[in-house]
């Protein structure tokens, strides 16, 4: 017998790792991760779509000499089974090369540390002519002249990471510059969200500032502790392996507990999904959230609910954290413990709604007026969830929304309950449509036009109103609407 060793084909192994899924903001957070791991104070983002287009990364960390570079740069330079730092991001080895490569084809680290810069790069059209894992390394005078160099000109050590020939950004040429910026914008929130609690606690150890574009990014906290609304409840832990993991639970505030702007960066944010269910944090940087794991059903009741689960870094094969640490699954010996802490929060979310009263009738439509039984007793209200109201509502500030807050208030106080009864005792004739044509599609246009960013949006805001008491009497409105946004498109 004899052992065999079998290389992996370079050009052909890259390029099958640059489809492992990264996303563009994935990616860019598990570069940032190793920028947090080396200690850096300051992160900046600095990014152009011109002829050669490039994104960087630079930060202050500790740096990098010639032998840890090489080390870096190596595929699967670290083990998931090795001992990790308590503050460590990492898991595999592979995070920057991956990540970096998954978005371009050359990838450039210049690297300072004790006053002396070193730089590497891997390029894949160099890969490829060479047919080998061929790693570009530079000499001191080349350094010097390398683009991004001079950015660790003011750093005692740091790192600068460059994207360049950056391939998958769009498929067409001609859509390259508004998805870059797309991409980037989203990325922008992205790490906003997945890095908050490292940017919002300034007395932290970890604590880091991040800049796009000379742009300082400010934390987006998904459980709104700002808000004395926010409900905060008791803290609990579970064991893995006598290792403690922390589960915290929120109830988040209402609508109307919210400010304007409160509201409008709601609003802004919506694409991050910052809905119910668990926020698992790993180091305390967000990996997954939103969703429940197939613990409990998503549901109306369920949507104040928040769960923070806080995992250290050495538990990850455990919960099945990925390479791109972007997912993860709940371990099965502690699942039906974590199940019985998230169904005791829901059911405190769930007494906050009927606190509130439960709504009587339940079909596909969305009415105007609800009908809503409330201590045994029924009123109706007026549906502050339909897209007409939110549109007002986001277009005033904190004073006007109270003066409409009120004005709808008093209409629901003095609905005529009495008198419609009367008349309807009477068989009184009621006109159901009073209002002309032109006057619906004027409100569904500004509707439409206050929600919705494009031609998909449109569709699905308009998809929204067709299901609307209101609007299902003027069906030629609809029609009207569709006919538009596609002659638009």
């Amino acid at each position: 017998m004899e052992d065999l060793i079998l290389t992996p084909y370079a050009p052909n192994l890259v390029e099958s790792t640059r489809s492992i899924g990264y996303s563009f903001e994935t990616a860019m957070a598990d570069i940032i991760d190793n920028s947090i791991s080396n200690f850096a104070k300051r992160v900046d983002v600095k990014f152009s779509n011109s002829k050669v287009p490039y994104v960087v990364v630079i930060d202050n960390g500790i740096g990098m000499g010639n032998i840890e570079l090489e080390k870096a740069m190596r595929y699967g330079s670290s083990s998931s089974l090795d001992e990790r730092g308590e503050n460590d991001l990492g898991r595999f080895g592979l995070g920057l090369k991956m990540a970096s490569m998954s978005q371009c084809r050359k990838l450039t680290v210049i690297s300072k540390q004790r006053g002396k810069l070193s730089a590497a790069c891997w390029d894949l059209d160099h890969i490829h002519k060479t047919k080998n894992w061929s790693l570009i390394r530079y000499t001191e005078e080349q350094i010097a002249n390398l683009r991004f160099s001079s950015e660790l000109e003011n750093y005692k050590s740091g790192t600068v990471i460059v994207w360049e020939k950056i391939d998958r950004i769009s498929e067409s040429p001609k859509e390259f510059d508004r998805e870059f910026n797309e991409k980037l914008n989203f990325a922008d929130k992205h790490m906003a969200l997945v890095f908050h609690r490292f940017l919002e606690n300034k007395i932290s150890k970890q604590y880091f500032e991040l800049f796009f574009n000379n742009r300082k990014v400010e934390p987006i906290d998904p459980y709104m502790l700002s808000n004395r609304a926010t409900q905060r409840l008791e803290e609990e832990t579970l064991f893995i392996d006598k290792i403690p993991i922390k589960i915290t639970p929120y109830i988040t505030p209402f609508v109307s507990k919210l400010s304007t702007e409160e509201r409008q960066l709601l609003n802004e944010y919506r694409e991050l999904n910052l809905k119910q269910g668990l926020y698992i944090y790993r180091n305390n940087r967000l990996i997954v959230w939103g969703k429940w794991f197939r613990l409990l059903s998503d549901g109306e009741l369920k949507r104040l609910a928040k769960v923070r689960i806080d995992l250290p870094n050495n538990i990850d094969t455990h919960w099945t954290i990925d390479v791109k640490k972007s997912s993860a699954q709940i371990p099965s010996m502690i699942k039906e413990q974590l199940k019985q802490i998230v169904l005791r929060v829901v059911g405190k979310s769930e007494r906050v709604y009927r606190y509130r009263g439960r709504k009587v009738v339940h079909d596909s439509y969305q009415h105007i007026w609800n009908k809503i039984e409330n201590r045994e007793k029924m009123q109706y209200l007026v549906n502050r969830d339909i897209p007409i109201f939110k549109v007002l509502q986001e277009s005033l500030n904190d004073e006007q929304f109270k003066l409409l807050d009120g004005f709808v208030k008093s209409i629901e106080d003095s609905f005529p309950y009495s008198a419609v009864y009367y008349d309807l005792a009477q068989d009184e004739q009621f006109e159901d449509k009073i209002l002309e044509v032109e006057q619906v599609y004027q409100v569904a246009k500004n509707t439409i036009d206050g929600l919705a960013r494009n031609k998909d949006e449109q569709i699905k805001h308009l998809k929204s109103l067709s299901s609307i008491d209101m609007f299902q009497k003027y069906p030629e409105v609809i029609r009207m609407l569709e006919k538009e946004f596609q002659n638009n498109g």
